[in-house]
């Protein structure tokens, strides 16, 4: 009876929405966006965290800055995103920014702002930073993407995390280039950054690529090169049609017995798991068409 009186109660608030702003429209949920949010920054359990909304799930600014609210930092993939997590409150120091084609100009203006991190994809882009860096008389923090070859078994679109995909630098190849961060000038290296793929429904490949990641930031501390956080990415897909997914808590969960041994503060990037169940699509029926031997068409205003 109460999930009935409630299912009354949202459908009379839709009907509300639709009256007052038309079709189509968009409408999310703020208890449950808090609710998603609340799941996983209680999950932690007090271990030293911090949790970068990804702005590229939704960019709106009224789920922006009601994240921002709930203590969440940000996750930029464009200088239009970080202008976007400034605009609704987000500090310098709690935007991490990626993306594989950073512009001249957006990593001179990231250099600037001095964001948390600029998570860097290459060894030509450490160079592009470090001069900039260098040019205005300042160190930049950057943390380096690392691919550890893990298959996220998710759509072969949105994988990113295999020796196959554009993201990132082979987890071999980072000490190296961590050793050499080091000693630029321009540059200051405060962690290591992990994401490897989108709409993730299995627990193994994320806690593998993290494991991944805490052998790389031992080893690299036993060469005298000390972290400041290990960014684990995003990637918790939700359910589309029904099918089992991860459960948010469980992923953070194992993330912290793998982390703790590090000593190291964990971010994660969610985007869709906080966002995506949150909303519903307003449309209404516009027409319906069928004709003989065909399918009958209900088309919307969407």
């Amino acid at each position: 009876a109460a999930g009935f009186a409630e299912a009354e109660r949202r459908q009379a608030i839709l009907s509300d929405i639709v009256a007052a702003a038309g079709t189509p429209c968009y409408v999310y949920d703020a208890v449950a966006i808090r609710a998603a949010y609340a799941t996983l920054d209680a999950a932690f359990a007090g271990y030293p965290h911090a949790i970068h909304y990804a702005l590229k799930a939704n960019s709106t600014l009224a789920i922006v800055r009601l994240l921002h609210s709930l203590g969440s930092h940000a996750d930029a993939n464009s200088l239009g995103e970080v202008d976007v997590a400034m605009r609704c409150g987000f500090k310098p120091d709690q935007i991490v920014f990626t993306g594989v084609g950073k512009s001249a100009a957006e990593i001179d203006r990231a250099v600037s702002l001095g964001l948390l991190a600029i998570n860097v994809e290459s060894p030509g882009e450490l160079d592009r930073i470090d001069q900039r860096a260098i040019a205005q008389g300042v160190r930049a923090h950057v943390a380096l993407r690392v691919n550890p070859d893990i298959d996220a078994k998710s759509h072969p679109h949105i994988s990113t995390g295999l020796k196959s995909n554009k993201f990132g630098v082979p987890i071999d190849e980072a000490p190296a280039l961590f050793r050499e961060m080091a000693s630029r000038r321009g540059l200051l290296p405060i962690g290591a950054h992990v994401h490897i793929g989108s709409q993730i429904t299995t627990l193994d490949p994320l806690s593998k690529a993290a494991e991944a990641v805490v052998a790389l930031a031992r080893d690299l501390r036993s060469e005298g090169v000390e972290l400041q956080h290990l960014d684990m990415g995003g990637g918790l897909g939700i359910s589309y049609d029904g099918g089992p997914v991860v459960d948010p808590a469980e992923y953070v969960r194992a993330l912290v017995p793998a982390t703790r041994g590090s000593g190291l503060k964990v971010a994660i990037e969610p985007g869709r798991v906080l966002v995506g169940p949150a909303g519903v699509l307003l449309s209404k029926v516009v027409d319906v068409k069928q004709f003989p031997g065909a399918k009958r068409y209900i088309v919307l205003d969407a």
